[in-house]
């Protein structure tokens, strides 16, 4: 039997709520026997608001918790792609991801991430057998995402976000994860559950595996990865270039690490770095939301809220920027034509 395709039902059609079911209308309930509530991915919603603002690229800490989990970390390990080029992985790993948020049909953009994760399994360090399709693995790499919405959220912008914006940011996490095709049994119901489900995670599952040992000790260290592609010549004079980013780079990917997290796995990070994210957490407040939402939001992000709008453009600068953004692409397209190898 295929596996079920979940979808979100209306309780009502005012509601901001919804009754996920699968495949054959049937409530989806998790391991505590609640039937799972989630919430619409539209124009008020927190995920779509959040995690297309090009700013949630300053959540990169979700990237170590990931690490953390055993069978993400040694689903790393076996693939060994990462390593050779850790940068342009995460950046054509993050498209599909956003995809399941902001495509026209993000069922299909679901199925497609769950089919990227077949066929890597095998046995990790400590001799125990890993799968990339497990659901708890799964579920851990989808809840940190969801994590660096609502931290985003939280620290990034001037809008508060209650109790009951946490609530609902819950529930659009359970729709989002819906897309997947996957068991949902270990999601969820609401945030205090969330809160619950974390805590034994941090308690019971996460490890400082080779992997997550490796991340962090780079970002510790000041030390970004050599992609393999680039002479060591050219990478010594690229690294001391971009020591300022790596700077920032370290500091965001240990300081946005939960504190709990931090404590149990002896991660320092003292009181003037945490001073330093205070002030790059106030600035960004302060400068990245007077932009233009043209230049803010990722493209797929952007033309999202261009469809929501009926195709229209929310000003006349977003108007003239999306313009110029589109004939920079069209002279690159051209000029690929034109230069060998390119």
């Amino acid at each position: 039997m295929s596996r079920p395709e979940y979808e979100t039902l209306a309780t009502s059609e005012k509601s901001r709520e919804f009754l996920i079911v699968d495949g054959y209308g049937r409530p989806v309930i998790n391991d505590d026997g609640v039937e799972l509530i989630g919430a619409p991915l539209d124009s008020r919603s927190i995920t779509k608001r959040e995690l297309g603002d090009l700013k949630y690229g300053m959540q990169i800490s979700i990237g170590l918790e990931q690490l953390l989990h055993p069978e993400i970390g040694a689903a790393v390990e076996h693939t060994g792609k990462f390593w050779s080029n850790p940068y342009s992985r995460v950046a054509v790993s993050m498209d599909p991801i956003m995809a399941v948020v902001y495509a026209h049909d993000p069922r299909a953009a679901g199925n497609h991430v769950r089919n990227l994760h077949k066929g890597i399994h095998g046995i990790d360090h400590a001799g125990r057998k890993f799968n990339a399709l497990s659901p708890d693995a799964f579920y851990w790499a989808h809840n940190t995402f969801h994590r660096g919405v609502q931290n985003s959220a939280e620290t990034y912008t001037t809008k508060s976000l209650d109790d009951m914006c946490r609530e609902q940011l819950q529930l659009e996490s359970t729709t989002w994860f819906s897309y997947y095709g996957m068991p949902m049994n270990m999601v969820p119901a609401d945030y205090s559950a969330n809160v619950v489900y974390r805590r034994n995670m941090l308690n019971n599952v996460l490890e400082m595996n080779p992997s997550a040992e490796r991340a962090i000790s780079m970002a510790l260290d000041r030390r970004p990865p050599r992609p393999e592609s680039l002479p060591r010549a050219v990478w010594f004079m690229a690294k001391t270039a971009i020591m300022p980013v790596t700077e920032v780079v370290s500091l965001l990917s240990i300081g946005e690490l939960p504190a709990d997290i931090r404590a149990k796995f002896n991660i320092p990070f003292s009181r003037s770095e945490q001073q330093q994210l205070d002030g790059l957490r106030d600035a960004t407040k302060v400068l990245w939301n007077a932009l233009p939402d043209a230049v803010r939001y990722y493209p797929s992000a952007y033309e999202d809220a261009r469809r929501e709008r009926n195709g229209r453009h929310k000003s006349r600068i977003d108007h003239a920027i999306s313009l110029g953004t589109q004939a920079a692409k069209s002279a690159l397209n051209g000029a690929k034509g034109f230069v060998p190898g390119f």
